[in-house]
């Protein structure tokens, strides 16, 4: 699914089997392309790598079909489906494609795939009577924690700490933004006292890669990354991966930890979590949710932007207010599921494919009701992966049960924070500062407002406090204030602290109170 993890493999590949491997991608000039596919053609490759958007230009699909092909491999097979992680619409395709090749069988890989989503691997691939193999997994020379935070600086504070340790590095940090990665990179630059990079989709292509050269080379010790580092990534001698925020199912948290210790060696898996996390997760539940109206809104825009049954168009131009490109991929999918259209291969910011049914009242209640199991199995990986955080039993028990696997865990190393506090790394101990910092006045007060303005029903003083330090009361549950964007942020600030902030607004005339038995706060 990415270029990175082709030019990782096919470098290692060449230094086996000089001149068998080739690669076809939209990073490499038409004339490389063209003659990869004609060595291809000409049996001298033993092995192509394609990306899957590839296979929507026609002109490609011709020539490759004059190849000799035995194996179609669908490489990170979990992307075929819709309930796996990182679910891709050009996946759908595939099947299509391995037909169209000729191939003679096929095989789909994945890491990290639940029951479920083998099933829906083998319905996407059409796979007739497959041999399933499992090889486990258990990987006893990991140890995993979860290390819960009171907010963002603490956090920062334990990681940093966690990062000193003898033999931390070099490590993968995980972010939950773009923002936050470039945040966490500054801080631990500072407080490790050697370079800490930053990756995320928004860089330049250029910057990108020359951080993952860096990172790969040994040159740098720390990348701090959104989930768009490390699919296929093969460092081996990663000592530590942090989760800086709790990721959005147990399965995308247990292949990204498993990019560590790949030599086989002790390495940690450290997970950091603060009540915030959780609040974020209901809120993006809750964008991703699918109405009749942005269905029916994204099957009229592909049918005007059709020629000849066909359409194909920016994500953005489909993308609502609510949900962005990710929500028009999953609407795709179950437009898809229903008969509607059936999706090209087409590159990451666009949609292409053919129109292949008409939006009535059969296949709107079809796509309702794959959008339905969609959100149901969203709210089952929120249940698991807070399970895992907030459960008390063995950690690599809970993963291991859950993708499946009931043999007994036999770890080489201390398992776990349940079983074995040494997995967990030592407190750094309290913070230097329990009071507000002056320089953090400016962002307590931007969140105040925010929930102020976001609250509804609206809140009073002491709620607006304890949203804002990660309160669980019936309220906060009820009303889901734990879904707001600033839920949790201030934690590790003291209640009597937030308040005067809260009350030195009131006093500058920047918020005001309704008055009344029960007050509540509204913008000045």
């Amino acid at each position: 699914p990415l270029v990175a993890l082709m030019q990782d493999q096919v470098a290692a590949l060449e230094r086996i089997a000089p001149g068998r491997v080739g690669v076809v991608n939209a990073q490499r000039g038409h004339a490389a392309n063209t003659e990869a596919v004609e060595r291809a053609r000409a049996g001298d490759l033993r092995l192509l790598y394609v990306a899957p958007e590839r296979f929507g230009a026609p002109a490609f699909a011709r020539a490759i079909a004059g190849a000799r092909i035995g194996l179609f491999v669908v490489d990170e097979a979990h992307c075929v489906s819709q309930w796996g992680h990182d679910f891709r619409p050009d996946y759908f395709t595939l099947a299509d494609a391995a037909a169209g090749v000729g191939a003679r069988a096929t095989m789909a890989l994945t890491a990290t795939a639940t029951q479920q989503v083998a099933d829906d691997i083998v319905r996407r691939l059409r796979l007739r009577d497959p041999a399933r193999v499992t090889t486990g997994f258990d990987r006893p020379n990991l140890s995993f924690a979860v290390i819960p935070s009171r907010g963002g600086q603490d956090k920062q504070r334990r990681l940093a700490a966690a990062l000193s340790e003898a033999n931390a590095l070099p490590a993968i940090v995980y972010a939950g933004t773009r923002g936050a990665s470039q945040e966490l990179a500054s801080t631990l630059s500072r407080e490790l006292g050697e370079p800490a990079l930053a990756y995320h989709a928004g860089m330049h292509r250029g910057a990108r890669a020359e951080a993952q050269d860096r990172f790969m080379s040994g040159a740098v010790r720390v990348i701090v990354a959104t989930n768009a580092f490390g699919m296929g990534i093969d460092k081996s001698d990663v000592r530590t991966v942090c989760h800086a925020s709790v990721p959005g199912s147990l399965e995308a948290y247990y292949q990204e930890a498993g990019r560590a210790g790949r030599d086989g060696q002790p390495a940690r898996c450290l997970l950091f979590a603060e009540q915030r996390d959780k609040g974020l997760h209901v809120f993006f539940i809750q964008q991703a949710k699918v109405s009749f109206e942005d269905l029916q809104r994204v099957g009229e825009k592909l049918n005007w932007a059709g020629v000849d049954g066909s359409y194909d168009v920016a994500l953005s131009e489909l993308a609502a207010r609510r949900g962005g490109e990710d929500s028009v991929r999953a609407i795709i999918g179950h437009l898809a599921r229903a008969g509607v259209l059936a999706p090209r291969p087409a590159p990451p910011d666009r949609a292409s494919g053919r129109i292949t049914g008409g939006f009535d009242q059969r296949t709107a209640a079809v796509c309702m009701g794959s959008a339905r199991e969609a959100e149901q199995v969203r709210w089952g990986q929120y249940r698991a992966v807070w399970q895992y955080v907030e459960g008390a039993r063995c950690r690599r028990e809970a993963l291991l049960n859950h993708f499946g696997d009931r043999r007994r865990a036999t770890a080489g190393v201390p398992c776990c924070d349940v079983c074995s506090p040494a997995a967990a790394p030592a407190d750094p101990g309290p913070a230097r500062r329990a009071a507000i910092d002056p320089a953090a006045v400016g962002g307590l007060e931007a969140a105040i407002m925010d929930v102020v303005a976001s609250a509804s029903p609206p809140v009073g003083r002491t709620r607006a406090v304890e949203i804002l330090r990660g309160g669980r009361s019936k309220v906060v549950a009820q009303y889901a204030y734990d879904a707001l964007a600033g839920y949790g942020a201030f934690a590790h600030l003291r209640s009597a602290d937030v308040l005067g902030r809260v009350d030195a607004m009131l006093e500058a005339g920047r918020l005001r109170s309704t008055g009344g038995r029960f007050p509540k706060l509204r913008a000045a």
